[in-house]
């Protein structure tokens, strides 16, 4: 579990490549980044606090963003019939992932290109 926080790696490359390549929409495409892997990063993070005294505040920060980042890809999937009423686990826990990866990614992309937009409607020093 603890390597799903590691998947923090995908959107600083993106924005690496996307600074250089594409720097009119580096913004979105990092948040697009982003929103897909914060699930699945927030229960990475949330599973260093077993680790010891030395993870606490990780695992916090990681519980926190769980329960904030984890709900609503849940509840869409238990509204559309994807998953029953109780404990998401195994096969069933990748399709709300999935929808929680969708939802964020859209939600944070949106958030980048709003960015995006005002950066270039900055005049350049």
């Amino acid at each position: 579990m603890v390597f799903l926080a590691l998947l923090l790696l995908v959107p600083v490359a993106v924005r690496y490549w996307s600074k250089r390549r594409k720097p009119a929409i580096s913004w979105t495409l990092t948040g697009v980044a982003f929103g897909a892997v914060i699930s699945p990063v927030s229960l990475g993070l949330y599973a260093t606090y077993f680790y010891g005294p030395f993870f606490i505040v990780t695992g916090m920060v990681g519980l926190l963003s769980t329960l904030f980042h984890g709900a609503p890809g849940y509840y869409l999937c238990l509204w559309s019939g994807l998953v029953k009423t109780g404990v998401v686990s195994g096969s069933a826990s990748f399709g709300v992932e999935t929808v929680n990866g969708l939802l964020w990614g859209s939600v944070y992309g949106g958030a980048g290109a709003v960015f995006d937009r005002l950066s270039a409607l900055r005049p350049a020093l």
